[in-house]
């Protein structure tokens, strides 16, 4: 069976007037800064097949870090010198950890659900399961020890992002037909809405913390069906105050963002230039650069 990558089933659960299509190649998307800020690991299709690659966030040394055939799920790094990335095939999950020198490929976790998430410390992973119209969580251990549900799946829920001191969760959540990001304790309790996006702006998922979490980046998706738009947004989660990064009113797309660890930079993927690379901005907006070549 075909591997499919969470984001493009993301997708197509919410209208194309909300979330547009990326470019059909991507020379790069889906960027984890890693914890020192020196890389920016991501996704890219532009072999036929998402691989995983890393570069410095100065756009040198640029690496291929897979070449297996299966589509891969977003990287996340377990420690400055280890990236994670997951494999999903009917429902089950495969999670494998490969050093930054692409070296010491391991597999690490198997979990029985879709795209796992590990967690700061490299030891929990939250896992989605049900159908894509009533996905729930699951917390679980690396290899499903403890498995425990965090959500009841009375919403769609995903891209579910773990707090620094892992004791909240951030997620993208899906009522009637429209998206926001939501905030809950890491045992599921006290979910609260936090996107307080104004509705013309459009729908915000892909939530991303800051590393002193008191502020999440969130992609906001909006515009016409034939001009659909994307930005990225901060949010103060003590004020409830939001910032709208970059603004334009040109029909490309600032999706994905993902905080360096001292907060003043924010990378993301865009296709300002007609296919998908990775970007850098500060954390105003101001200065965006493209990373990749």
């Amino acid at each position: 069976m075909k591997l499919v990558l969470v984001g493009a089933l993301a997708a197509w659960l919410i209208s194309s007037s909300a979330v547009a299509q990326p470019a059909a190649v991507d020379r790069g998307a889906h960027p984890a800064v890693s914890p020192d800020g020196a890389y920016i690991a991501f996704l890219s299709n532009r072999s036929g097949q998402s691989q995983v690659f890393v570069i410095r966030t100065d756009g040198t040394h640029e690496r291929q870090l897979t070449a297996s055939p299966e589509e891969k799920n977003p990287p996340h790094w377990m420690d400055r010198k280890t990236i994670a990335f997951s494999l999903t095939e009917s429902d089950d999950s495969r999670l494998f950890a490969i050093d930054l020198g692409a070296k010491n490929l391991r597999e690490i976790g198997r979990v029985p659900g879709r795209n796992p998430i590990p967690s700061p410390d490299g030891k929990r992973v939250i896992y989605m399961v049900g159908p894509w119209t009533a996905t729930r969580f699951v917390l679980s251990g690396l290899h499903n020890e403890d498995p425990r549900q965090l959500t009841d799946g009375s919403s769609t829920t995903w891209t579910p992002a773990w707090s620094p001191d892992e004791k909240r969760i951030a997620f993208t959540r899906r009522d009637e037909n429209w998206l926001k990001v939501w905030v809950m304790s890491a045992d599921g309790s006290s979910p609260t809405p936090v996107s307080h996006v104004p509705h013309e702006e459009g729908q915000a998922q892909f939530p991303a913390w800051s590393a002193e979490g008191k502020r999440l980046a969130v992609q906001v998706n909006g515009g016409a069906k034939d001009k659909p738009t994307a930005h990225i947004w901060t949010i103060d989660l003590a004020s409830d105050a939001a910032q709208k990064l970059s603004a334009h009113d040109q029909p490309y797309l600032d999706e994905t963002p993902s905080w360096f660890p001292d907060g003043t930079r924010i990378a993301f993927q865009s296709n300002r230039t007609g296919r998908m690379e990775i970007w850098v901005m500060n954390a105003d907006g101001n200065h965006p650069r493209k990373v990749t070549k």
